[in-house]
This record gives C-alpha cells, structure tokens and sequence, in this order.
C-alpha cells in the first residue's frame, strides 16, 4: 500500500464530505500502520463528524502519545470536548495547541466562543482580537467580537465589529439582526428596524428578529405596529414567551390591560420562571383613567393582592432563579400608583423591600453601605447626582437645572450620571456644571462599579419611579448617605434611600407619615428656578380651535392626573358660565383619550350638559405652542389630586389666575406652596365648593380676574431664584455626611 498516496485520498473523500469512505481507507493503513499519526488523526476528526466522539478521542490521545508537539491535534481534541460541552478540558487542550503554536488563529476563535458561552466577555475578547491580530477576519468572528463587546456595553464598538461583517457578507442575518439590537439599545430606532427588516428580507421565517422589530417600534410608541410583529413571531412559534410578554406590554400601553394579561399568562404558562412577566401582571393592576373612584379601591386591593403574589413567587434558591428577578427590577415601575390621590407609603414599602433584596442576591458586593470617605473642611464634598432626564424635561426643569446650576462648585464637586440616551443643549450645560459626566455606558454592573469607585460621600436621585435604570441603581448601597427628590413627588419605599429632599411649603405638619425615606422640609419650595422667557407666538384662539369670546379654562396637567371623584367640577363651572370652555391635552394612547372623554360626557349629561360644547382636547403640543395657549386663557385650572409644579410656574410666566385645592400630600400641594410664597392665597380653595366658585367667579368678574393677574405679575418674583434653599441643600449634604461619618 502506498501511504501517501492513501493519505491523499483520504482527503479527496473528506473534502468531497465521502466520510465513510476516507473512514474505510483510514483504517486500512492503521492496519499496516497501528502507529501512523496522520492516519490516526484523520480517523480521528472523521469520527467526530461521524458522531463517535469516544473513539474520535481514542486516536486523537493516540496521537498525542506519539507527538505531544502536535499542536493541531490538541486544536482538534478542543473542538470535540467543546462539541460534547465539556468547557474545562476544551480550553485546556486549545491552551496546550496555542503553546506550541502561537499562530493557530482558529483556536483562538474557539477558545473566544467558549469563553463566551461561559458570560465571560472579557476572555472571549482578548481571544478573538488575537485571531484577528493572525488575520482571521471572517464575518462569523466580528459578529462575534461584536456581540462581547456587546455584553460589556461597548455599543459603539459592537456596531463596527457587525459593520464589518456585513461588509464580508452582507447576507448575514445575524449579524443584521445584533446590530439591530445595537442600535436599539443606542437608542437609534428607525436604524434598528431597518437592520431587522434587512434581516427578515434575507430570512422571512427569523423568529426573534420579528419579535425585536416589535421592541423596536413599541420603544418609538407605534403599539399597533409593534402588536402586528408580534404576532407574526407567535405564528411561527407559538411558544415563544418573550413575545406574549412583549405583546402583552403593548396591550397594556394601549390600556388594554385584560389582554395584556392575558398575555402576560400565557408568558408564564410557557415559562414558569418568568419573573419579568409575573412582574407586568402585578403592575398591570394600576390603569391609567379610572371611571369612577370605586374603580381606584378596586384596582388598589388588586395591585396589593398581585404585589404579595410577586414576593412570595420570586426564589433565590439558585442563580438562575436571583438573575430572572433581579432582571425583572425597574422593568416596569408603579408609577400610576402615585395617581390615585393617596398614601402609598404601605405599598411602596412592600414594593420597595422587595425590590432591594432581590437586588442585593445578585449584586452583594454593591449591596453593603460602603463607608464614609475621608474628606476636610478645607476640601470638596463629592455629591452625586444619577438620572435619566438630563434633557428638557419637567425634571429638569425642577429641581435639577437650579441645583446644579446654582450649588457652590467649591465646596461641592458634582458627578453627574446621565442613565438616558436622548441629549440636546440641555445635556451639553449639564456637562459643564458637572465636575465629571458619565453617559453613555450601557452595563449596569460597569456604572455601579463607576459610582462606587468615584467614592462619593453622597447621592441624589432627582426621582426614583420613572426609569427602569434608576431604580436599579437606587436599590443598592452605592454611596454612604442617599437621597432622593421630588422629581416624582412619591416616596420610593426602598430602604436603601436615606432621605426624601422635599419643600416646607408642600409638605403638611404630618407628612413624615408619608415616607419611608427621612423628610427634609428644605425652605420654601426647596428648588432654585428661574424666570421663564415666554415668546410672542402670534396665534389665536382661532389656532386651537377655541372660540373668541369664551372663558379659556386651561386643565393641561396630564390626563392621568385627573381623577373621576372631581369630575363634577367642570360641569358645575359651566354652569354658572355658559360660554366657557376647558381645554386639556391629550395622552398619546386612543384608548386613554376616549375614556377619559366618556367620563366626562357622563359628568356632563348629570346637568343636563353636552361635554362637547364646553371640552376641547387638543393633541399633545411643542413648547412654544403651548405657551402660547398659556397666553390665551383665561384660567388655570390646577388637578385636584395631582396638583401641578412646572406647570404652574408656565401658568405665572403668563400671569394667568391659578385656582387650586390643596390635599394633604405634597404632590397634592405644589400650586398652593408656589402661590403662598407669592403671597397670593386667595385662589387658593379649602374645599370642592369653593373651589367651583373661585373659578366661576373668575370666569364672571372681569376685574377680578385683571386684579389677580395684576398681582402675579408684581409678585412672581418671590418664587424665582431663591438661595436659601440652595444654602439649606448645601448645609444638609455636609450634615448628613457628618452624621454618617
């Protein structure tokens, strides 16, 4: 027999994929040869693609006894005990081929895949750059490098890495697919669905890229899109979890919430562990419009019913089971809870508690109170400030833009950590105000491990209740003293927050009641604002729809913040003024409009009045718009429930009279704190009555209404730029600090 010769074969047939024939061969010369190396190892790898991994290891150990400076057939025994998962002795065995031979690009590649496989990114990425530094440049690998790098945040270098290995195949659906989700995450949208569609152009049956172009139009708020992907992903797999999940959280967005259950179950009927979805039922509980105020007990005692539910479902008897929950926190938030016009602090400690324990059984080493740094007189607190509104935004406006604007960059230096994605000029001013910005970083355990290793003394969350991120953050010990502000005027129930940074003038003589967190009633409104600069629009009522000489009641709180119990209102003022009109702006959802406007008609038809002859509902408007609507009427009607901060100061900028009913929580309070330092407390009502008569009498009495405009105008300025709040928010941070010290 000529060896060489049957080698040669032997790979004619491998290559022409004739595995049983270059088996055959293989074994013939092993006959002659029992100690043939490269028959051995041909045998070898054969059998493994045959299927017989035993034996495959049998000749490739054989191998090895004959040449232990075969670096390939270490390469190869790798590749088998990575095939049948045995991690330990595949990376082992690529170690060995790689100190023999450096220069094997392909085992560094294997070895990435492994590491990857294993969550360990960073180990997957030094082995797939040393495949690329030997020009392994195939699409797989970038893809790969991408979707590490991914997995460390590195978004911007991940999108490059799938670049390139679209430009060496464009036809790779995976890698349009992940830089899809790249570009999600990014916050890049309309780049993500057309990665997605390119995608499903390529393969029309790619389950998970219907599903994730679903995500991607559901985060640009297109429900009835996202709801259509959705379902072409549950047609081709009808057991796909995520996407009932994600169904469902478009149903719910829309105010359809049985079905979101529904689907929500179904999740679950799929997927038992599924923490995330048993989390969205429980919130599920908490609607945005409510048609009467039976409806609020009702969807409160379902909520505390589901809320108890969630504790006692979530198990920490494995990683796994800590990892789904701890994935679940912030995912979607209790919100709404915050509109039902009462105390929360019950529910919002059980919700609370639960959230910071799941929390800190994944993430012990953030979870412990790290100690006070050492600091002097003589040098700067370092004050952390963590939120995802460093934009134009309403909590921008109040309260960050006046404290970081304002505190003393000597005595404070300021950390600024930007959780969002949007920026504008207002990002641009935080960047400057801050003594250090962090953006743009896409891991949540990376951002911990930034905030704890700037060693602040302390941290602030402008609110805790409106970002997923946020309250993550907020559920662990990151810094010595925490505080949160009224950014989202409720308490947040966690017990890892030390101190809710309020207003003397909102809060009552009992509000302590209120909080888990320690009250601090700062002075006044506890916030720096400045005057605002209203522009002449050049409109006319006529612009909006409004008829010229009716009494323009402005009710533009959000929809969400008007509860069915003070419903009479309206109608009662129409009453006593027929031509009047009460303007709202909409919601963004259909459906929360037509309730809300159903629930007004009802109101209405109780006097024997049409709602639609005396309620306008103007779609949502840009800034300058709606301070020109502000310019044009006649009364602002403040939410009762709910009262109104930013938009009351919008209302003064425009020296329009205020009516408002203070309640005995602070969010119920906001327009009476502002118009009391104003020294202008005569619009300010103690009850329903008289409430409907201040705005009734407003709306009659001409002169009345020009004196109370006369008087906003010459005593607005009580409420603008005020130091001593600044100076009572400085002196708190060093005591809380000395205190924790």
């Amino acid at each position: 027999m000529n060896v060489r010769k049957s080698l040669n074969l032997v790979l004619e047939y491998y290559q022409k994929r004739n595995l049983k024939k270059a088996e055959d061969i293989c074994r013939k010369i092993l006959k002659n040869q029992s100690d043939n190396i490269d028959a051995l190892h041909f045998l070898g790898i054969i059998c493994f693609e045959l299927g017989d991994n035993d034996y495959a290891i049998h000749c490739i150990k054989k191998v090895l006894e004959l040449d232990p400076y075969f670096a390939d057939a270490y390469n190869n025994l790798g590749n088998i005990f990575q095939k049948i998962n045995q991690r330990s002795e595949a990376i082992l065995y690529y170690q060995k081929a790689l100190q023999i031979n450096p220069e094997l690009a392909q085992t560094y590649y294997n070895l990435g895949l492994i590491f990857q496989e294993e969550g360990k990114p960073d180990d997957a990425i030094h082995n797939y750059q040393k495949a690329l530094q030997l020009r392994f440049n195939t699409p797989g690998l970038y893809n790969n490098l991408g979707l590490a790098l991914h997995d460390k945040g590195k978004i911007e270098e991940a999108i490059k890495c799938y670049q390139s290995a679209l430009h060496l195949n464009p036809d790779y659906t995976d890698a349009h697919y992940n830089l899809g989700n790249a570009f999600k995450e990014q916050g890049s949208l309309e780049e993500a669905v057309l990665c997605y569609q390119k995608a499903l152009q390529i393969n029309p049956n790619y389950t998970a890229a219907y599903n994730n172009l679903g995500n991607a139009f559901q985060d640009q708020g297109k429900y009835d899109e996202a709801i259509t992907y959705y379902k072409k992903a549950l047609l081709l797999n009808p057991d796909f979890s995520e996407a009932y999940f994600n169904l469902g959280n478009s149903l719910r967005e829309q105010q359809n919430l049985n079905e979101a259950i529904t689907n929500y179950n179904k999740a679950i009927s799929r997927n038992p562990r599924f923490i995330k979805a048993y989390w969205a039922k429980c919130i599920s509980q908490l609607p945005v419009i409510y048609s009467d105020s039976l409806h609020i007990e009702i969807a409160r005692d379902r909520y505390r019913e589901e809320l108890l539910k969630l504790r006692d479902i979530i198990s920490s008897k494995t990683p796994e089971d800590i990892g789904a929950a701890a994935d679940a926190v912030g995912s979607l938030q209790p919100f709404l809870l915050a509109c039902q016009g009462l105390n929360d602090r019950e529910l919002q400690q059980l919700y609370g508690d639960m959230a910071c324990n799941i929390m800190a059984l994944q993430y012990p080493q953030f979870a412990k109170q790290p100690s006070m740094p050492p600091y002097s007189s003589n040098q700067p607190l370092r004050i952390g400030m963590v939120s995802r509104f460093f934009y134009w935004h309403s909590v921008w406006k109040i309260p960050i833009k006046g404290w970081l604007e304002n505190m003393n960059k000597e005595r404070f230096h300021i950390y600024g950590y930007y959780t969002g994605r949007k920026k504008d000029k207002v990002t641009e001013t935080a960047r400057k105000q801050c003594y250090c910005f962090v953006e743009d970083i896409y891991s949540f355990e990376e951002l911990c491990r930034i905030i704890r290793n700037d060693n602040l003394h302390a941290l602030i969350y402008p609110e805790i209740g409106m970002d997923s991120m946020t309250l993550r953050l907020a559920s662990l010990r990151l810094a010595p003293v925490q505080c949160v502000t009224l950014g989202h005027p409720d308490t947040t129930g966690l017990p890892t927050i030390d101190y809710y940074l309020s207003s003397d003038l909102m809060e009552t003589t009992d509000a302590d009641e209120h909080y888990t967190e320690n009250l601090i009633r700062l002075p006044n409104l506890g916030f720096y604002y400045m005057p605002l600069d209203v522009p002449s629009a050049g409109v006319s009522r006529e612009t909006f729809g409004l008829r010229s000489g009716s009494i323009i009641y402005l009710c533009s709180h959000a929809l969400f913040t008007h509860l069915p119990q003070y419903d009479v209102v309206y109608p009662s003022i129409a009453r006593e003024n027929p031509d009047c009109q009460f303007v709202f702006i909409s919601d963004f959802r259909y459906l929360v409009i037509e309730q809300f406007r159903k629930r007004l008609m009802k109101a209405f038809s109780q006097y024997n009045l049409n709602a639609d002859d005396y309620v306008v509902i103007l779609p949502r408007l840009d800034q300058e718009q709606y301070y020109a609507l502000n310019c044009l009427a006649d009364v602002f009607l403040d939410t009762i429930g709910w009262s109104a901060n930013n938009s009351t100061f919008e209302a003064i900028a425009c020296n329009i009279p205020i009516v408002t009913l203070p309640g005995k929580l602070m969010r119920q309070r906001h327009c009476t704190g502002i118009l009391t330092m104003m020294g202008l407390t005569e619009t300010i009502a103690t009850t329903i009555d008289e409430y409907i008569e201040i705005a009734s009498q407003l709306g009659r009495n001409v002169q009345w209404r020009h004196d109370i405009s006369e008087k906003i105008k010459t005593q607005k300025y009580r409420i603008y730029q005020d130091r001593e709040c600044i100076a009572a928010l400085e002196d708190f941070l060093v005591q809380a600090v000395e205190k924790k010290k």
